[in-house]
């Protein structure tokens, strides 16, 4: 009905769940809390799984759950669920100390995430950091060196931490509905609770995003209003280092976003902070991109870890009518800004070719009947 632990070392090796907690009838049970001791776990199911919240304020855990991330190309279909640690309600993590090798998604949720604090060394086969509802990262230290997707919910928030997502696919995703972005993993499509509407929203935090797929992909709104965004890739013409399909924003903070040309994006004139995208010859992986004012003082300086041929940048030094200097390799292109907004890209943020992007604002879903949300886990200040 429930599994508490607060100390003590375990090693655990488990034909099923490596720990696993539930009920059917009862609310109030059905949880895991962990907040201490050393727990080792091998398990052909999920590493930990409750069946309603699942909190841990502290501890160690290395977790291999489904034969880890290199089993992920076995996987048929199998129904079975291989994930490192997993909430049925809420997963809510404060601190420790996590080394997950997973077949499937690392941390999970079918409703709400929120990692707090805590050191994470993450390798899946599918996502790294997973909720069908709102996912919110407020702290602590995220290296992810494989996954399919990083970080996915319906409702993304970055509010603090320090995250590395090395992605096959997209780096940070916000769907509604189905999300057809899971065609091509070995998983398949991921099942979201709340209708279309999602969202990204970063206010804080330090985000190193290397990715196969989009950089930042939201199929609601994307808004950026502090923190740091540096992206990598895609180097694939369809896909773009940033993609949205509602009002992309931007008010504060620091973006670069290095990736292919064919789908290029730029934020929204809804915005309120300079932002200028620009097309330039082929650079090699390695390059690094400057921004620099028109006295030569260095705004932004990003050095890309994939090839590129497209660049956003952004930061608050960028104002209307400044003028700066963008520099990759031995490709310099000087830029007024007398609009905040330079360079929209092959379509602009659900516009047509030359829009500033789109009107639509998708808003937020509204939580279920009865489904409350847990103590520790409150909407993130902007989150619609």
């Amino acid at each position: 009905d429930s599994v508490r632990i607060a100390g003590g070392a375990l090693s655990i090796v488990s034909g099923k769940d490596g720990i696993h907690s539930e009920h059917d009838t009862d609310e109030e049970k059905g949880y895991v809390y962990i907040s201490g001791g050393s727990l080792t776990i091998a398990s052909e199911g999920d590493g930990i799984s409750a069946g309603s919240l699942l909190q841990v304020d502290g501890g160690s855990f290395a977790v291999t759950a489904g034969g880890g991330c290199a089993m992920a190309s076995e996987n048929d279909g199998d129904t079975v669920s291989a994930k490192g640690i997993k909430g049925g309600s809420a997963v809510v993590i404060n601190g420790g100390a996590f080394v997950l090798d997973t077949q499937d998604d690392a941390l999970h949720s079918n409703d709400s995430l929120m990692v707090n604090g805590g050191e994470f060394q993450i390798a899946t086969g599918d996502d790294g950091i997973h909720g069908d509802g709102e996912v919110a990262v407020a702290g602590g230290y995220v290296e992810i060196s494989q996954c399919y997707e990083g970080i996915e919910g319906n409702d993304v928030a970055v509010s603090g931490g320090r995250i590395g997502i090395n992605a096959s696919d997209d780096g940070i995703n916000a769907a509604g509905g189905r999300d057809g972005s899971g065609f091509g993993g070995f998983f398949g499509r991921d099942s979201f609770g709340g209708g279309t509407d999602s969202s990204i929203l970063i206010s804080g935090g330090i985000i190193n995003v290397n990715a196969g797929g989009d950089g930042v992909d939201s199929n609601g709104s994307f808004t950026v209003t502090g923190g740091e965004l540096y992206i990598s890739g895609p180097t694939s013409s369809m896909n773009g280092a940033l993609d949205c399909d509602g009002e992309a924003r931007i008010t504060g903070g620091v973006v670069a976003a290095l990736g292919s040309a064919g789908m290029a994006m730029n934020f929204g004139d809804a915005s309120e902070q300079g932002s200028i995208l620009i097309t330039i010859p082929k650079q090699p992986a390695g390059t690094e991109v400057t921004v620099e004012a028109e006295d030569g003082t260095v705004l932004i300086s990003y050095t890309a870890e994939k090839t590129y041929d497209s660049v956003v940048v952004s930061c608050p030094d960028m104002v209307l009518g400044g003028t700066y200097r963008i520099l990759a390799g031995d490709s310099e292109e000087t830029v007024t800004l007398d609009s905040l907004i330079y360079g929209s890209g092959m379509s602009g943020f659900g516009g047509g070719r030359g829009g500033f992007g789109g009107r639509g604002n998708p808003g937020g879903k509204e939580r279920p009947e009865g489904k409350e949300r847990p103590e520790g886990m409150e909407r993130p200040e902007g989150m619609q």
